[in-house]
């Protein structure tokens, strides 16, 4: 993951490593050869001693030797303990970094905020003791986490019981694993939870959802495939009330934003069971078109969270920050693989692991 933004580090290392040795390294500034005399060479006239010596022999003075301009800067720098960049070493950088960014998948929408908070932080300089390479790393991750909503508590801090959780997103992005990956996380946490299988289009999913269920040993609402999905919803949330369940995590099937009648399907399923959270789940090699995805998702039913699945496998890492950053609310986790307890939460630490 973030390969082409760890090259955009060295990249922006190797001006500054340029840069510091040309401060430490101050050129040599040679005084121009003295031109030779072109005036005739005349005989010794001597000096009668009647005629009065009045003036004294001209002083021929040296000719001075002025310091090039750019030599008091470097060395005023060399006993800095910052190397600083001219405008156009940043403009170069700037334009260098908006390459990187949306190949990166960083949607357009958000690259000026990143770009000039980065440039900003690289204009206070980079310290001269320090490893260019991880402080230009350090920088970008904070500007990035300056931006960035983060909430770690809000899936454990609603107040409801049983607290409805709706999952959401397109096909194939990894609802129903994430959903078994936060069961378990909820059972560690010592909280109950009950599994709906409201997901009656895709072939074999109630079946791969009940295989989690077993595994986790935890009890799951299913029906026919076909059969309303509202409806399961509705029963989870029954039993989960009878039996003083914490949480219900309702599976939904994978649908577009462009599809009407799916759209309204959940439009209708957030009216009757007014969930308290709806979670969008993303591939995270979803690629710059997921913003105007997610936008139709947050106009017909509102999006109050993110989790980016496949996150070992993105070799880019523009999607998680483009939703962050664009719609103000917390990804939660990133999947980083197949197992249930590969769920990492979306924080600094873990996302500046994955440019090792």
């Amino acid at each position: 993951m973030f390969k082409l933004l760890k090259s955009a580090f060295s990249k922006v290392a190797d001006v500054l490593k340029s840069k510091k040795e040309s401060i430490e390294k101050p050129e040599v500034i040679k005084a121009p050869p003295l031109e030779e005399s072109k005036q005739e060479i005349k005989p010794k006239v001597e000096i009668e001693e009647s005629v009065p010596i009045n003036k004294a022999p001209p002083i021929h003075k040296e000719k001075e030797i002025v310091s090039a301009p750019s030599f008091k800067t470097k060395l005023k720098s060399l006993f800095s303990e910052k190397i600083y960049l001219s405008e156009n070493d940043l403009k170069d950088i700037k334009e260098k970094f908006e390459i990187v960014l949306l190949q990166s998948d960083f949607s357009v929408e958000i690259l000026d905020s990143i770009l000039d908070n980065f440039i900003a932080k690289l204009k206070s300089g980079i310290e001269k003791k320090k490893n260019m390479d991880a402080e230009i790393k350090e920088k970008f991750l904070e500007t990035l986490f300056e931006l960035v909503t983060l909430d770690k508590n809000i899936l454990f801090s609603t107040q409801s019981k049983p607290a409805k959780i709706l999952f959401v997103g397109p096909n194939g992005c990894g609802k129903t694993t994430t959903i078994a990956k936060l069961a378990r996380m909820i059972i560690d946490n010592k909280k109950s939870v009950v599994m709906a299988a409201g997901d009656t289009f895709r072939a074999a999913s109630i079946e791969q959802l009940k295989e989690h269920a077993n595994n986790l040993k935890v009890p799951i609402i299913a029906g026919n495939y076909g059969s309303d999905p509202t409806s399961i919803a509705f029963d989870a949330v029954t039993f989960a009330k009878n039996k003083n369940i914490d949480y219900v995590l309702i599976d939904t099937a994978g649908r577009q934003e462009t599809n009407p009648s799916l759209m309204n399907e959940l439009k209708k399923m957030k009216r009757v069971i007014n969930p308290d959270m709806v979670i969008y789940v993303a591939e995270s090699i979803a690629g710059q078109a997921v913003v105007n995805q997610v936008k139709e998702f947050e106009k017909e039913i509102g999006v109050n969270a993110f989790i980016i699945t496949k996150a070992d496998v993105d070799t880019k890492g523009g999607t998680a920050f483009s939703l962050n950053i664009y719609f103000k609310k917390p990804i939660l986790f990133l999947g980083t693989g197949q197992g249930y307890n590969d769920l990492v939460l979306f924080e600094k630490d873990n996302i500046g692991n994955l440019f090792e």
